[in-house]
């Protein structure tokens, strides 16, 4: 790529950067501070799959990182869940190091950028949080898990998602991972995830990993309350259509030479509306789910910190997730039939010596 045509790209991530500032039918929308590098060759967005989208809050850009040579094509997601910083970080990282040689990545890094443009709703972290990069201080934004609501609306009972299956909690109508495969002209999240499944039919990627963050396994002692909470129990794992349980176990024995323990699960039928499920229901793409522990997803760990904690910083996060990327591009010629090449990505042991901010502009 010519210096001219990345002066370009980097320009209109700039633009994304600063819309808010500009147009009435941009006023409310959030757009991530991503500083693309040299792998990045086109930039597109959400709206290009589903139309509905375009001058809404709930619009997002999709980078394209295309290699010289042909090869398989990747989806790779990030931020359906805004608090979940572990996966919105490593795709940072890959966007702004990364260079694809064989094959296409797209890559979504702010899934839900309505929901990553307010605070989390546990109150518990600052909505932006201060960290040192290349290039001096930049701004990590902690978002919510859902979209938020809009004046006048209320939450429902209970959600009753299209396909049937009943949600006892009513607020997960904006829950961007209970709703799948979507709805063109639905509710927001049904046309977030409409338009994830759209890019999926149009540009035919043959496996699609979508990045998320659990509540950290360790029991919490709360101090409201004097008693100890339990952690939770899915964080350090990675999930699958059952139909595909196989080439995730061969990944997890793989990344287990490697030193990254996770341990592999699958969709349970008839849970409707979560991306790994409907994803390999509905299309020939195979896809995974991942899940890193974030110790300030506990709403009973008051104080916790998202970024130094010291049984689960950022650094070992999202160093897991650089050693998944890497094992499951290594895969994919046994995985879909054709190669990806991306070069440029650190590895685990960089991250964790060098902190996350050493690879991001």
């Amino acid at each position: 790529m010519t210096y001219g045509r990345f002066r370009k790209i980097a320009a209109g991530a700039g633009i994304l950067a600063v819309l808010a500032l500009g147009s009435v039918a941009a006023r409310a929308a959030f757009r991530l501070d991503v500083r693309p590098g040299y792998g990045v060759t086109g930039i597109k967005w959400l709206s290009d799959y589903n139309p509905n989208l375009r001058g809404t809050d709930y619009d997002t850009a999709v980078y394209v990182m295309e290699g010289k040579k042909p090869g398989a094509t990747a989806l790779i997601l990030a931020g359906a869940h805004p608090r979940e910083i572990g996966g919105v970080l490593t795709a940072e990282v890959l966007l702004e190091n990364a260079e694809v040689e064989q094959g296409k990545l797209f890559v979504i890094p702010c899934l839900n950028a309505a929901g990553m443009s307010v605070p989390d709703a546990l109150g518990q972290v600052p909505h932006q949080l201060p960290f040192e990069s290349r290039q001096g201080r930049r701004w990590l934004y902690y978002g919510d898990r859902r979209i938020p609501l809009k004046k006048g609306e209320s939450d429902p009972e209970h959600f009753l998602h299209p396909l049937g299956y009943v949600h006892k909690d009513g607020s997960e109508w904006r829950n961007v991972n209970r709703n799948y495969p979507g709805l063109a002209d639905g509710t927001p999240a049904q046309m977030v995830t409409f338009g994830v499944m759209e890019l999926i039919r149009r540009e035919k990627p043959a496996s699609c990993l979508d990045m998320h963050e659990a509540t950290a396994p360790e029991e919490v002692f709360d101090p409201r309350d004097g008693k100890k909470h339990p952690g939770g129990s899915l964080s350090y794992s990675l999930i699958t259509h059952p139909k595909y349980l196989e080439p995730c176990i061969e990944m997890i024995l793989e990344l287990e030479e490697r030193g990254v323990s996770l341990k592999p699960e699958q969709s349970v039928p008839g849970f409707r509306g979560i991306s790994h499920y409907e994803i390999g229901e509905g299309t020939p793409c195979v896809p995974f789910l991942s899940e890193t522990p974030n110790p300030a997803m506990n709403e009973h760990a008051v104080g916790a910190d998202p970024l130094r904690d010291a049984r689960h910083p950022i650094e070992e996060r999202v160093g897991i997730m650089m050693e998944v990327l890497r094992v499951w591009f290594e895969k994919f010629p046994e995985l879909t039939g054709a190669p990806l090449a991306v070069n440029g990505l650190p590895s685990q042991k960089q991250i964790e010596a060098q902190g996350v901010g050493a690879w991001l502009q």
